[in-house]
């Protein structure tokens, strides 16, 4: 696997954090994350897609519209480093941070770690 398809993996993932129904969300982690992935962040950590799914639901639950651009893309053996940008539903820049990928062998992610400051809610 080249670093253009892992690039397209990491962008299909990071698309199902946007604002769109479960059923398509749930087929873009179907493409891009193992069944037994585990993600991390400041505020958690889980595993399992389906736990992902439910992650990526309270994110946009508390932050309605937020979606990702990547910024820059760099990988190595199976790693991506990962830096972007993510917009709140005005498409203003919200947050920008930093996330290590590891691929497995069938060119999904088996682990995605965000690092960032965590946003505060919206009221």
């Amino acid at each position: 696997m080249n670093d253009e398809a892992r690039l397209k993996t990491w962008n299909i993932y990071q698309a199902a954090w946007g604002p769109i129904d479960e059923d398509e969300r749930r087929r873009l982690l179907e493409q891009s994350v193992a069944a037994d992935c585990v993600y991390t962040d400041p505020g958690s950590q889980i595993e399992g897609r389906d736990a992902l799914m439910a992650r990526i639901g309270q994110t946009q639950l508390k932050f309605p519209g937020a979606h990702f651009r990547n910024d820059s893309f760099l990988e190595h053996h199976d790693q991506g480093l990962f830096r972007w940008t993510m917009y709140d539903g005005a498409g203003r820049v919200f947050v920008t941070g930093e996330s290590f990928g590891r691929f497995g062998d069938d060119g999904r992610l088996v682990q995605a770690t965000g690092f960032f400051d965590v946003p505060a809610a919206k009221v």
